[in-house]
C-alpha cells in the first residue's frame, strides 16, 4: 500500500531490524528471544551478533527462531560488535537491544506506528523498566558525564534498550571502539545531535532490562571500564561536539578530583590509581580522534 511521507510516495511501510549483541549468554539470549516471539507483531528481520569466535550455542539457541539471522562479532569488544550487528542491517530503521533486554508485547507495533510520521532525522526513545519493577526515562548526561540530569526540553541520551533510530544515522556516527564498556550511547547521542538528529522521548515504548547477577570480579572490571569510558566520552563531548573548551578545562580539572573523593569516601581503594591515567587516556584518544575527523574533512 502506498503511503506519503514528507511530500514523498513511499511504495511500502518502513522495515525495522532489532539489532543484538550477545557473548557466551545463550539462555540469557533465549529468554530475550522468547520475548520477541510473544510479541504481538514482528519486526521485518531480528540479527544477533555474537562476539564468541566458536558461537555453538548462541548459533544453536537462534537456529531455534527463524526470524533471527545469526551473524558472526569481531570479538573486538562490545562497541565493535554493535558496529557489526549495524552494518548487517538494511531496514529503515535499527532498534539496539543487549541480549539481556526484554522486548514488550506492544513495543514492535508501537515502534512501527510512529514511523508514520517519524522526521528522517529524529531518534525515538523509550523507558526501560530496570529491576524491582523501576521505570528508568532517558535522562542527560551532567557536568561530570553521569547520567541523571532531567532534560529541559532537549533530549541528549537514548535508553540503550528502548529505541528506534534511523538507518541512515550509522552513516554519520558510530560507536566508538576505543570504550570498553559503558556510555558509548551516550558517545552515539553526542555525536548525532552535533549532526543535527534530535532525540524524542516516547513513554509508550517500554522495554525491560533485566541483568544477571555478577562476580565481584566482573563487577570490578566493569566499574573501572564505565568510569575510564566516563572521562572519555565527556572530554570528546565537550571538545569536539559541543566545542565547548571551558567546560572541558573545568572538566579536566574537577573529574579526576571527584572521581578520587567518591572513591575514597566509598573506600573503592582500587580505582584511585587509575583517576589520572584515565583523564590523560581521555585527553590522548580524543586527540587522535580530532586529527582523523581533520583528516577525513580534507578528503
Amino acid at each position: 500500500m502506498a503511503r506519503f511521507r514528507n511530500g514523498l510516495v513511499m511504495t511500502q511501510d518502513p522495515t525495522l531490524t532489532l539489532c543484538i549483541c550477545t557473548m557466551d549468554r545463550p539462555a540469557i539470549l533465549r529468554r530475550c528471544l522468547e520475548s520477541i516471539a510473544k510479541g504481538s507483531r514482528l519486526p521485518t528481520e531480528v540479527i544477533v551478533s555474537d562476539d564468541n569466535p566458536s558461537g555453538g550455542q548462541t548459533r544453536e539457541v537462534c537456529q531455534q527462531f527463524s526470524f533471527v539471522r545469526y551473524v558472526q562479532g569481531p570479538s573486538k569488544g562490545l562497541c565493535a560488535n554493535r558496529n557489526r550487528v549495524i552494518a548487517q542491517a538494511v531496514t529503515d530503521y535499527v532498534s539496539l537491544l543487549d541480549d539481556d533486554a526484554m522486548v514488550g508485547e506492544d513495543f514492535v507495533v508501537r515502534a512501527m506506528a510512529a514511523t508514520a510520521d517519524l522526521p528522517p532525522n529524529e531518534i525515538l526513545t523509550g523507558a526501560v523498566i530496570e529491576s524491582e519493577n523501576r521505570l528508568v526515562a532517558p535522562a542527560n548526561s551532567t557536568f561530570l558525564g553521569h547520567f541523571g540530569r532531567p532534560p529541559s526540553g532537549r533530549y541528549e541520551n537514548i535508553n540503550l534498550n528502548c529505541n528506534l533510530l534511523p538507518r541512515a544515522a550509522f552513516a554519520s556516527a558510530s560507536f566508538d571502539e576505543h570504550i570498553a564498556y559503558g556510555y558509548e550511547d551516550m558517545d552515539l547521542c553526542s555525536c548525532l545531535l552535533a549532526c543535527g538528529f534530535r532525540i524524542r522521548y516516547d513513554p509508550a515504548l517500554v522495554n525491560a532490562h533485566l541483568p544477571p547477577e555478577k562476580a565481584g570480579a566482573t563487577q570490578r572490571r566493569q566499574s573501572l571500564d564505565r568510569e575510564r569510558a566516563r572521562f572519555y566520552t565527556s572530554v570528546k563531548r565537550y571538545l569536539l561536539w559541543e566545542r565547548a573548551p571551558m567546560k572541558l578545562l573545568l572538566f579536566l580539572v574537577a573529574a579526576p578530583i571527584h572521581r578520587a573523593a567518591h572513591a575514597i569516601k566509598a573506600r573503592l581503594w582500587y580505582d584511585v590509581p587509575h583517576c589520572l591515567p584515565d583523564i590523560a587516556f581521555a585527553v590522548r584518544m580524543t586527540c587522535r580522534e580530532a586529527a582523523r575527523l581533520k583528516r577525513s574533512a580534507r578528503r
